[in-house]
C-alpha cells in the first residue's frame, strides 16, 4: 500500500501542458515531466547546497507570509509550550514578510519576480526563458533562465550567510552597561 493515493494517479492531458512541465528525452523516449529547476542546478553543480536551503527557506517564508499556509512541526513539542492564537499568527506572518522585503530591498524586485516563477510558480528553464526574453530563440533563453536562476540562487544564499554574520556581530557588540556614578 502506498503513503499517498494520489502519487499513483498520473497528471491529465491538460496539466501536462502547463508550462511547470518540460520536455525530456527525444524520440520515443520523449515526455513532459514536471520540472524540478532548483535540483537541476543543483545535480549540474550550477548551485551549492547552501543555494538549495536558501531557496526552500525563501518559499516558505513566501507561502506563510502571502498564502498563510506553513507545515507542521514534526517534532513534538516541548511540554511547556504555549499555543499561539490569530494574534501571535499574524506577528509570525508579518515577521516572514518582513524577511521577503529584506531580499527584495537587497536583491531587486526584477529578482523577486524570478524568484516568485522559478520557486512559486515552479516554471521550467524553458517556461522562464519564453517569458522574460520573448524574442529569444527557444534554446538562447533556456540558456539565459538557466544561468540567471544558478546566479540568483548563489546571490540568495550570500544573503542569507551575511544576514547571519551581521546578526551575529550585533548581538556580540550590544552589552548593557550600568552607569557608575
Amino acid at each position: 500500500m502506498t503513503d499517498n493515493i494520489f502519487s499513483t494517479i498520473p497528471p491529465t492531458k491538460e496539466r501536462i501542458l502547463k508550462p511547470d512541465y518540460e520536455t525530456v528525452g527525444t524520440g520515443k523516449r520523449k515526455r513532459r515531466v514536471k520540472s524540478k529547476t532548483v535540483q537541476a542546478l543543483h545535480d549540474s553543480g550550477d548551485i551549492d547546497g547552501e543555494a538549495v536551503t536558501a531557496s526552500e527557506r525563501w518559499l516558505k517564508d513566501y507561502l506563510f507570509s502571502v498564502h498563510r499556509y506553513a507545515d507542521e512541526l514534526g517534532e513534538p513539542l516541548p511540554a511547556d509550550y504555549i499555543k499561539g492564537d490569530e494574534h501571535t499568527f499574524a506577528i509570525a506572518r508579518a515577521k516572514a514578510g518582513e524577511r521577503l522585503s529584506e531580499v527584495t530591498q537587497a536583491l531587486g524586485l526584477c529578482s523577486h519576480m524570478r524568484l516568485k516563477m522559478l520557486l512559486v510558480d515552479g516554471l521550467s528553464f524553458s517556461a522562464l526563458g519564453t517569458t522574460l526574453w520573448p524574442q529569444k530563440k527557444q534554446p538562447d533563453a533556456h540558456k539565459y533562465a538557466r544561468s540567471q536562476c544558478a546566479l540568483l540562487l548563489e546571490q540568495l544564499g550570500n544573503f542569507y550567510i551575511e544576514k547571519k554574520k551581521k546578526e551575529a556581530r550585533e548581538k556580540d557588540t550590544c552589552t548593557f552597561r550600568k552607569n557608575v556614578s
